[in-house]
């Protein structure tokens, strides 16, 4: 099946993460939308065996795991983000 793919990405004021907002609009005229936050940075220690065992507790007890966030520091650069998302949900793919 045929599809077609278009994408919005907000990148962090200090470019260690985006959002990322991704379209596929498939030839049976499906939409799916796809959201998901991009971390570059690789000084979390998630990956170690103490990280990984903290964070496991933590979902263990229900706590909530917090992998990256994007900070915006230029009001305009959300709003263009913004405006963004409201194009990508009106407009069809090319």
């Amino acid at each position: 099946m045929d599809k077609k793919e278009a994408s919005v990405r907000l990148k962090c004021s200090c470019g260690c993460s985006a959002v990322v907002v991704e379209k596929t609009e498939w030839d049976d005229g499906e939409i799916d939308y796809d959201i998901s936050i991009q971390d570059s940075r690789y000084d979390h220690n998630y990956t170690t065996f103490w990280g990984r065992l903290k964070t496991a507790t933590k979902i263990l007890f229900g706590k909530p795991i917090y992998y990256s966030d994007v900070y915006i520091e230029k009001p305009e650069i959300y709003k263009k983000f913004v405006d963004d998302l409201g194009a990508l949900c009106v407009e069809t793919v090319e």
